[in-house]
């Protein structure tokens, strides 16, 4: 038992570089062995007619099984550099196209060219690819303005615009058919006072994503302002429908409340206020008839008082 302890004190750099060496010869063997093993690779649809839209590929895959053979060392770097399969299309004749599979089309990732080792079997080793011809049209952009509200005592004072206010719509002839405009996501603004402007991305319009935009985003503009309020007082009534020769207004003036976006209150003048009542003959005489005023801005509210008036007929004029 000495003995054996001696010769391990005196030999122990040697054992320990023999079992070194003997580690190395078999990595290094086992790495030049050759196997056969199956890695996924991802798969690469070239369509280069622009005529036509690649819609559906079956059976649904984005990735297949590649059967390899080469160097285990070779083949373990597959793990990582994942291959592609590469399957291109220059020219579409008809709505379905079934494409064989073959090893020549597995390439390393970014098209390189396999070297060390080869592909023998692709599964599926078929697919069957539908078309549809592809179409353009140019609709509106909708901001969408579920996410927006105002202060106390503030409100939109413009027309809520986009920038570009249309976009083009590119993809499948039955789905670009059916977009008649483009949401945008939701506009973002909490109890504002101000107006805004900001940049929001535009909503998929097609639930497969096969519908392209000609803008990912837009520029949308929100024009927010104080309310304000003014009263024309004493602004005459007028009849229309009617000869209104002998007649009379009962009252003949009425006050005209405005109140919304200050900028539109402060542009009205009294003169483009015209309040009137229709008449549509002589069973409408004493009646009271709705006083009528037409908003001259979509950011205004009015109000006339009183509301209603009669015509009456003056004595001895008929």
């Amino acid at each position: 038992m000495l003995e054996w302890r001696q010769n391990l004190r005196r030999n122990w750099i040697y054992m320990a570089t023999g079992a070194l060496i003997s580690v190395f010869l078999w990595v290094a063997v086992s790495a030049d062995r050759v196997e056969q093993r199956p890695y996924t690779a991802e798969l690469l649809v070239i369509n280069s007619d622009r005529g036509y839209v690649l819609t559906e590929i079956e059976p649904e895959v984005d990735q297949v099984t590649v059967d390899f053979t080469g160097p285990s060392a070779d083949l373990a770097v597959l793990a990582t550099d994942r291959p592609q399969i590469f399957v291109s299309i220059d020219s579409v004749e008809s709505g379905v196209r079934v494409v064989d599979l073959t090893p020549d089309m597995v390439k390393r990732r970014g098209g390189r060219e396999l070297t060390t080792v080869r592909a023998i079997r692709v599964r599926p080793d078929q697919l069957t690819l539908r078309f549809e011809p592809r179409a353009q049209k140019v609709v509106r952009v909708v901001p969408r303005m579920t996410s927006i509200s105002l202060a106390e005592g503030y409100v939109i004072a413009d027309s809520v615009r986009t920038e570009p206010g249309m976009v083009a719509v590119d993809g499948p002839e039955n789905a670009v058919e059916r977009i008649d405009s483009v949401l945008t996501a939701p506009v973002p603004g909490e109890r504002l006072r101000q107006s805004i402007s900001v940049q929001i991305p535009l909503e998929q319009p097609d639930l497969d994503g096969l519908v392209e935009l000609s803008s990912p985003d837009v520029i949308v503009t929100v024009a927010v302002e104080q309310i304000e309020e003014r009263v024309f007082p004493g602004i005459p009534l007028s009849v229309s429908g009617a000869d209104v020769a002998g007649l009379r207004v009962e009252p003949s003036l009425v006050d005209v409340r405005v109140w919304g976006a200050r900028s539109a209150v402060r542009a009205i003048r009294p003169e483009a206020l015209l309040p009137r009542i229709e008449l549509s003959g002589p069973a409408d005489y004493g009646e009271l008839l709705p006083v009528i005023l037409i908003p001259l801005s979509p950011f205004v509210e009015v109000t006339v008082d009183p509301d209603s008036a009669r015509v009456v007929e003056v004595e001895g004029t008929r």
